[in-house]
């Protein structure tokens, strides 16, 4: 998913960077930053669903915007690694 026509310019190396990695890996840090957005209040999760693929994850933000990301099969150990390194990233830029 080519993302970076959408973001700020000091974002759009992060994601050329994720745009280049296997989808596996995009989908791990896409549903990611749907839970870091959660954790700091900038979303809500609002709903969970079962699919043939997993659990679809669907998320509200503050500004009204909805959107629905898979929930990579990972066990808590990496989601939690993932989600630490995650954290480290964005709060380094100032995006949480």
């Amino acid at each position: 998913m080519d993302m970076q026509n959408n973001l700020p310019l000091e974002a759009q190396a992060l994601a050329a960077h994720l745009d280049a990695q296997p989808r596996s890996i995009q989908v791990i840090v896409q549903y990611c930053v749907g839970m870091a957005m959660v954790e700091s209040g900038k979303a809500e999760l609002i709903n969970t669903k079962p699919s043939e693929d997993g659990t679809l994850c669907t998320f509200e933000t503050v500004a009204g915007d909805v959107f629905t990301l898979p929930k990579p099969p990972m066990d808590t150990d990496t989601e939690t690694l993932v989600m630490e390194m995650l954290r480290n990233i964005l709060e380094e830029e100032g995006w949480l």
